[in-house]
């Protein structure tokens, strides 16, 4: 028993280590419910609109007023507009070339 254990993780791990190159991450699937969603640094994105859809979705099931603050072909930056200023909820993602993908790179909930 002891011997299938090593190599069940040592599996696990040449196959996470060789896909990414920069570290562990999941990549999103959308939910259910965006209500009770819980934001993770490093989460990635097949493509910018998933990640804008993502966003959107989020904002309508929690009663925000999120705006996309920056958009071009590197990143995107959004900020919660409501509370009379004092939502601090902010979001970066950034494309990263090496892995052809969007990454969540910075999230205040």
């Amino acid at each position: 028993m002891d011997s299938d254990q090593p190599n069940d993780e040592g599996d696990l791990d040449e196959t996470d280590d060789g896909e990414e190159g920069y570290g562990k991450f999941e990549t999103f699937s959308m939910p259910k419910s965006m209500s009770e969603y819980k934001w993770e640094v490093g989460t990635y994105f097949a493509k910018k609109p998933e990640f804008v859809e993502t966003i959107r979705t989020y904002a309508l099931e929690n009663g925000r007023s999120l705006k996309i603050l920056k958009s071009d072909k590197r990143r995107i930056r959004v900020k919660c507009l409501g509370a009379n200023g004092k939502c601090l909820w902010y979001a970066y993602c950034g494309y990263m070339n090496s892995v052809n993908t969007w990454q969540l790179r910075k999230i205040i909930d």
